[in-house]
């Protein structure tokens, strides 16, 4: 496998590529391609209605600008790019370099199936983006739907305001090998966060939680950030683990927009739970820091 990349998908809606005697999609595709490589995109993918570009991780904010700007892109709504961002690793097609930077992997398959769930204008990011888990990202909302008999989610990119954190680079917080986090949070810990943050963390009633999440729309965000993470630690309880991870960042950026430092605590220590339980060991040290760091923010 190659390096881990950052991938943008870019799907145009056949009603744009039928309109006219020979379409458009080759006259937008162009622009599109040369904004990308000008930003140091490689092209990586390349279909009858989608094109996918991909970034080293350190390319994050590049990759982000290009992707926010496909609202503007289109005199129409309905007939703007439909977009994907996905993170992992790429294969080159040729070891050699004989055909471009073409490529393929699990990076470009989320990406890929993203961009065709997303309406014209939006953007879906995955999950596992690393600037999502650290709640650099405006997030909007999520969507979810069904590409070709797998169940895909995505968080919507909040195109006005794209970044909440100033991007420092594809990991946010990078860390030296000299850097050590502490020892993995025990399910007490996380208890512990979330009741001090003032979380229902009991999965009695999760029509109750539901209820209350939605509930808490349109409230204020230390409301809304209880609630999702109240229903998240009852969905991780229930053995739900990809409710409660959209439920679990939702509620991040709920904290994040609040400002309030046992919410990221409690949101962070129940993210590195999640993720450990699927094996993604290097995300789950990255979180477990950034509970440790939230919970005693003295230097």
């Amino acid at each position: 496998m190659g390096p881990r990349s950052i991938v943008v998908a870019f799907r145009m809606p056949l009603s744009a590529i039928m309109r006219g005697p020979e379409g458009v999609y080759l006259a937008r595709a162009r622009p599109l391609c040369a904004r990308g490589e000008a930003l140091g995109a490689r092209l990586v993918a390349w279909g009858a209605t989608l094109i996918a570009m991909a970034w080293d991780l350190d390319g994050v904010e590049e990759a982000i600008d290009l992707a926010s700007a496909v609202h503007t892109e289109s005199l129409s709504a309905e007939d703007a790019w439909a977009c994907g961002i996905a993170q992992g690793d790429l294969e080159a097609l040729s070891l050699e370099g004989q055909r471009m930077h073409l490529a393929w992997g699990e990076a470009l398959l989320v990406a890929a199936s993203l961009a065709r769930i997303a309406r014209p204008g939006e953007v879906l990011i995955d999950g596992d983006v690393s600037a999502v888990r650290s709640g650099g990202l405006g997030l909007t909302g999520s969507r979810s739907a069904s590409d070709g008999g797998q169940r895909v989610r995505g968080w919507q990119l909040d195109l006005a305001r794209p970044w909440r954190i100033a991007p420092s680079g594809a990991n946010e917080r990078d860390t030296g090998p000299g850097d050590a986090f502490p020892e993995e949070l025990a399910s007490a810990d996380v208890l512990e966060l979330t009741e001090a943050a003032q979380v229902t963390t009991r999965p009695r009633d999760l029509a109750g939680l539901e209820r209350q999440r939605r509930g808490a729309e349109g409230g204020p965000p230390s409301e809304r950030c209880r609630a999702s993470l109240g229903l998240a630690m009852a969905l991780a309880m229930l053995s739900r683990p990809e409710d409660a991870l959209m439920e679990a960042l939702d509620a991040l950026a709920r904290a994040r927009e609040d400002g309030d430092p046992k919410g990221l605590a409690a949101c962070y220590a129940l993210l590195a739970k999640l993720y450990a339980a699927v094996g993604k060991i290097d995300a789950a040290a990255e979180l477990r820091g950034l509970a440790a760091g939230a919970a005693d923010p003295s230097p």
